[in-house]
């Protein structure tokens, strides 16, 4: 039985990327592998703080060298643990960066559009009085 990583959010392909056009799939694609990361590093807190919660010293203390060696252990199991997660936090982020930069994308395209609407005016109202 194999187990497989997070399930792909809506709308995105095996690629990791939109259903959509070049460009588009490529932001989702940029989208979704900056949601993987910000999962990454909000676990790897989690480990850090739960870590902190751990008394330390006393007869089996390893000093500086067992810090380091648990950070980095922390650290691994931090950027493996969000692909055993079914339905990771990594997908609800994509979700709403994604629904974010399409709203963006929306103002910036009418901001554009009435700009251009603004300027074709006057050059036909620059027209009609020469």
């Amino acid at each position: 039985m194999k187990i497989g990583g997070p399930a792909a959010p809506a709308g995105a392909t095996a690629s990791g990327g939109a259903a959509s056009g070049g460009a588009a799939s490529a932001k989702d694609a940029k989208l979704l592998k900056v949601s993987r990361q910000l999962e990454g590093a909000f676990v790897q807190q989690m480990y850090k703080s739960m870590r902190g919660t751990v008394q330390t010293g006393g007869m089996f203390d390893g000093g500086s060298g067992e810090e380091m060696f648990t950070g980095l252990m922390d650290e691994h199991v931090a950027s493996d643990t969000p692909s055993k997660w079914q339905h990771g936090l990594s997908e609800a982020i994509y979700r709403q960066l994604r629904g974010a930069m399409h709203q963006q994308q929306a103002t910036t395209a009418a901001t554009t559009s009435d700009a251009a609407a603004s300027a074709a005016l006057t050059q036909v109202g620059t027209s009609v009085t020469e």
